[in-house]
């Protein structure tokens, strides 16, 4: 009996990922040629994509789903920076926190709708850590500051250590135990690491008022990206980029979104002035190009993520956006590129 490739069954006939698991679930699931983002060009057939390329017409924005995404993008922003302006320097690391362990939370979710299991209470567990590591060196006893990035590698020992532990001494009743752990070690390293690094940039040891312009620039530059990438993609995009993998994105919209950040560093930079002194003229314009870039290796990788899943958002929390990992996929890059472009660059000075 031959079998049936769902790959290119009838769209609206497709096999869906309940059918394949044998249960419900509770995220969005696309077909493998569908895109992962709202507002941009439909995917064009498998055969003939080169020579229809060229020909596809433009597309326009979809005034919902931007507001949407533009009333969602408003209310962040105005969270993130009450919480910075505070002065609760333990209430921002734990909103950090929160989005951190949301997006790990949704990747573990992504990795059971393809049908793998893994260790997601022992996980978080870990990823909590992370940030509780942060907080004690940098918060509460900022006199042991040179000692958070040690806390760090000593919370991603144990996880390792934890994880062949538990492989060695209970029985796992399903398959694939090391890819269990390997993928719960994943999630530990992609979210809750990776965005940690935004605690490092706000809670910086000596120029506390700095840091917090530091942040607000991280996610300036790193989410007019997004939005210059959409708006221009959905305006004239006709080239598509990595259409296996996000078959919404185009070479313009890329264009766009790096001459919007550009422009932001270089005005951000030059308006604040004194007042952060770690950036240059010259640092603007690199970070300016250099992010962006990062920024869209950030999208990609989530894309493959939830393609690999067959699920169009890792969540539905915000409106017009997804889930907390569909917010900060781009952040989870840029945050630490920006971290240690500080580190060793002459302008940035000693931390």
């Amino acid at each position: 009996m031959r079998s049936r490739d769902f790959r290119t069954a009838p769209g609206p006939s497709e096999l869906s990922l309940d059918k394949i698991v044998g249960r419900r679930h509770c995220l969005d699931c696309v077909p493998s040629e569908s895109p992962t983002s709202s507002g941009t060009n439909p995917p064009l057939p498998a055969q003939g994509v080169a020579e229809k390329v060229l020909s596809t017409p433009r597309p326009r924005i979809d005034p919902r789903t931007f507001f949407k995404r533009l009333l969602s993008w408003v209310a962040l922003w105005i969270v993130a920076i009450l919480f910075v302006y505070s002065g609760w320097e333990t209430g921002s690391l734990l909103l950090i926190a929160l989005f951190g362990l949301a997006g790990q939370w949704e990747f573990y979710l992504a990795q059971e709708e393809k049908g793998h299991k893994v260790f997601k209470q022992s996980g978080l567990f870990c990823g909590a850590l992370v940030f509780l590591t942060t907080w004690y060196f940098l918060i509460f006893n900022p006199d042991r500051a040179r000692f958070v990035h040690f806390g760090e590698e000593l919370v991603l020992v144990f996880s390792v250590l934890g994880a062949f532990i538990r492989l060695v001494v209970r029985q796992e009743k399903h398959r694939a135990p090391i890819t269990t752990a390997a993928l719960t070690l994943l999630g530990l390293v992609y979210v809750p690491f990776l965005f940690n690094f935004v605690a490092l940039l706000a809670f910086m040891p000596g120029h506390p008022e700095q840091n917090r312009f530091l942040l607000i620039y991280l996610l300036a530059v790193t989410k007019f990206s997004d939005v210059g990438a959409y708006a221009v993609g959905s305006l004239i995009g006709r080239h598509k980029m990595i259409p296996r993998i996000s078959p919404g994105k185009t070479w313009e919209g890329f264009a766009g979104g790096i001459l919007t950040s550009l422009v932001v560093s270089v005005l951000l930079t030059q308006a604040l002035g004194e007042r952060m002194q770690a950036l240059s003229f010259t640092s603007s314009i690199v970070l300016g190009l250099l992010l962006p870039l990062i920024s869209v290796v950030g999208d990609l990788a989530e894309s493959v993520i939830k393609r690999d899943a067959s699920i169009k958002d890792s969540g539905r929390t915000i409106p017009g956006i997804g889930g907390a990992l569909d917010l900060i996929d781009s952040i989870l890059f840029t945050a630490p590129v920006l971290y240690v472009y500080l580190q060793f660059s002459t302008a940035a000075g000693p931390p």
